[in-house]
């Protein structure tokens, strides 16, 4: 099997898992809800792509991901789209020239992205508005979450870990 098909093949299971993800998510069939704690999956997904992948791989993916999200969003900023995007690319400079592509990297820059996710989407979206939270808010639902979603990098990073020993 040349390169090229291998590339596809991955390229169409990784659209797949994406599109599988969010319509589970967002149809309301699977939230993956613990508590307070909601994952937000396609963060992971695009993380291990990111990972394995090449910049430009990186980039689309998280392109799509992030449309995906913010087409699913309240409000009409895009933090989605623009978020996912520099943080895909991010990743994927740092794992393939600083970082090496083993678990341990791969779970501490997830933590760091989900961190900094939902501390992003807080300050931009929350306090412009003028919503004001509590001590609870961060307690029983950011930090939560933000951790929630990072463990998620871990069947996400042998997917994508078996898929690129493939290409």
């Amino acid at each position: 099997m040349d390169i090229r098909r291998k590339r596809f093949i991955a390229a169409f299971i990784n659209g797949i898992i994406i599109a599988m993800i969010f319509f589970l998510r967002y149809s309301g069939i699977a939230t993956f809800k613990i508590g307070e704690a909601v994952p937000i999956l396609l963060l992971p997904v695009m993380l291990s792509i990111s990972i394995f992948f090449s910049e430009n791989a990186a980039l689309l993916a998280g392109l799509f991901c992030g449309m995906l999200m913010d087409s699913a969003a309240a409000d009409t900023s895009c933090f989605n789209t623009i978020f996912f995007v520099l943080s895909a690319t991010l990743c994927s400079v740092l794992a393939n020239r600083f970082f090496n592509r083993n678990l341990k990297s791969a779970v501490c820059l997830s933590a760091l992205l989900s961190l900094a996710y939902f501390f992003f989407k807080y300050l931009i979206l929350f306090v412009p508005a003028g919503i004001t939270v509590g001590y609870n808010y961060f307690a029983t639902y950011l930090i939560p979450s933000a951790v929630y979603t990072a463990v998620w990098i871990i069947p996400f990073y042998f997917l994508q870990k078996k898929l690129r020993t493939e290409t």
